[in-house]
């Protein structure tokens, strides 16, 4: 058996947290937003978007 790092309780699989860390922990929600939101301030969802555009412009292109 594994040891949690932040714990040390026993645990089963080595890449998982544990049964109790894995209760205390946020909502996964939460975790998400925060992630959109860091996207979003780094321009990343610009930049994703204009490859979208950019794609579907050669796409029509290559149509014509």
């Amino acid at each position: 058996m594994a040891k949690c790092k932040k714990c040390g309780a026993r645990k089963r699989s080595w890449p998982r947290s544990c049964s109790r860390c894995r209760r205390s922990e946020s909502d996964w929600t939460d975790t998400a937003a925060d992630a959109a939101d860091l996207a979003e301030a780094g321009g990343l969802l610009a930049w994703i978007w204009r490859g979208v555009t950019g794609f579907a412009r050669l796409a029509l292109r290559a149509l014509d």
